[in-house]
């Protein structure tokens, strides 16, 4: 836990919006970029992975406002819910984790954490705003390679359909390569209110289909699969079984020597 004693001179160019007297029912998002009451950091990880790597996540919570509060952290995993912790967090503070998952829940696994300071926790406000970054790493005799998965936006969950899914838009990742330096793992957090059915459908460059990995996701479920073919700049669909479904699909890449990693959710593609 640090004061966060800078914190006067970081806002000097948002400082005139206070005022003396806050305006009534002013949200925390129209005084700060990047502030919001509810947010998601999809994928986490304290665990091991291949070729020696051990993946561990840093996170920064800071509550820029001038207001205390309790922000309830919610971690699901493969199964769906784990448990919910309560983070304190004082007017200007920020605080940081290194081993977020560890020091925090106690868990070793994967997994996405929701934090809430407005709709969980009893007298919760719009006003109680704050900013995420997280970021997994891992150490290697190289240095640090980390993989930023909220940069202090938050995510933001994309709506699959079956048939309708934005008047025919495809998500899709494009420009993904798997090889023997590469290793390509796709996955998503279901935040949706009942069970679904997604499936990644993975393509070459000359738009061969070569693997469709299906998931079946519970209430709040954390699902990560990788991808067994071998095919350079092609890219991967996202759809769901059945009329709408919200989730936050990503794919990542990883060098198989460094364990760099990159993270990318997909866009949305239109067909003419």
């Amino acid at each position: 836990m640090r004061p966060l004693i800078t914190f006067a001179f970081a806002c000097l160019c948002v400082h005139a919006a206070y005022g003396e007297t806050p305006a009534p029912g002013r949200e925390a998002s129209e005084l700060f970029r990047n502030v919001y009451p509810l947010q998601t950091v999809p994928t986490t990880a304290n665990s091991p992975g291949r070729f020696g790597a051990y993946f561990k996540t840093k996170v920064v919570i800071l509550n820029p406002t001038d207001f205390s509060y309790s922000i309830h952290a919610t971690l699901y995993n493969s199964k769906g819910l784990v448990s919910t912790i309560v983070i304190e967090m004082g007017s200007k503070e920020y605080k940081t984790w290194y081993n977020f998952l560890d020091e925090v829940f106690g868990y070793r696994g994967a997994g996405a954490v929701e934090f809430d300071s407005w709709f969980d926790p009893p007298g919760g406000s719009s006003d109680f705003g704050f900013s995420v970054y997280a970021e997994v790493y891992t150490d290697s005799p190289n240095g640090r390679f980390s993989t930023v998965v909220v940069d202090g936006e938050g995510a933001e969950d994309i709506r699959i359909g079956y048939g309708r899914a934005l008047e025919g838009g495809v998500f899709i990742n494009a420009g993904i390569t798997s090889n023997s330096e590469q290793r390509v793992n796709v996955g998503l957090f279901n935040n949706s209110f009942s069970e679904k059915n997604f499936f990644a459908r993975v393509f070459d460059a000359e738009g061969n289909l070569l693997e469709t990995i299906d998931f079946e996701v519970p209430v709040n479920g954390w699902t990560q699969r990788g991808v067994s073919a071998r095919f350079e700049n092609g890219y991967i669909t996202w759809r769901c079984l059945e009329e709408t479904c919200s989730a936050y699909p990503w794919v990542v890449t990883v060098n198989n020597r460094s364990n760099d990693r990159q993270l990318a959710q997909p866009v949305v593609y239109v067909p003419d």
